[in-house]
């Protein structure tokens, strides 16, 4: 080993320097399994911002590559229809179906990770209801000041663990212009069913984490919608 190799090994601050040039999945698994100074160094506060462990209010807005990685229908981009929304088939195509348990762990480290940097403060929440008579809406606010996957999760699962549901999330916030960099909008739809047979779409109990809690939003008074006004707004809203 060279001397310039001992010299990097041996001081916290460069090591720290070496360590944040990592990819962020050996940054988060590898590097703390070397040693107990390596995984000493991977809590300070500079590489905990790097794997969206603590705020960085100083970065420019970034989704969380990791997270995009292992929650894909999460973060895919949705259109006006939504038909083209992530559904419960989503859901279990995600890496989760094949390692269920390690997903499941309640200690599981995505569940504590910023769905972006700098963190998200606000989720703005509507769910659309489409019924044989017109479409109904509801809104919903989750301020939080620092929104992690687990509490994202948790809030999105049970809404599309129910048939013809499905749901999109905004990471630019909404569309009038205004500065968004704090605020996400999670839209959620689905049809109401008299009947629903094979329609039926329930996701396995496996996909939700043993350490999942019930997330309580207060939605507002729903506002009855046609059918047509919706589409036609929802098209323009997002073409």
């Amino acid at each position: 080993m060279s001397t310039a190799q001992v010299t990097v090994i041996s001081s916290p601050e460069l090591l720290e320097l070496t360590l944040a040039k990592l990819p962020m999945r050996d940054l988060l698994v590898t590097a703390p399994l070397v040693c107990k100074t390596w995984q000493a160094i991977t809590l300070t506060p500079a590489l905990q911002r790097l794997l969206f462990f603590q705020p960085d209010t100083s970065s420019d807005r970034a989704e969380n590559p990791l997270l995009v990685e292992l929650f894909p229908p999460f973060f895919a981009p949705g259109g006006p229809i939504r038909w083209s929304w992530p559904d419960s088939e989503a859901i279990e195509s995600m890496p989760w179906s094949k390692a269920p348990d390690a997903f499941k762990r309640a200690e599981a480290s995505w569940r504590r990770m910023l769905v972006t940097q700098p963190p998200a403060q606000r989720l703005v929440i509507t769910e659309q209801c489409h019924a044989r008579g017109g479409d109904s809406v509801a809104r919903a606010v989750l301020d939080d000041p620092c929104l992690r996957m687990g509490v994202l999760y948790d809030l999105v699962l049970p809404f599309i663990d129910r048939p013809a549901s499905s749901f999109c999330i905004r990471w630019l916030g909404d569309s009038d212009g205004r500065d968004v960099r704090e605020e996400i909008t999670l839209e959620i739809a689905y049809t109401e069913q008299q009947c629903t047979g094979n329609w039926d779409k329930y996701i396995p109990e496996r996909f939700y984490s043993d350490a999942a809690e019930t997330v309580r939003v207060k939605f507002g008074e729903s506002v009855e919608v046609p059918w047509e006004v919706a589409y036609e707004y929802f098209c323009n809203l997002y073409k």
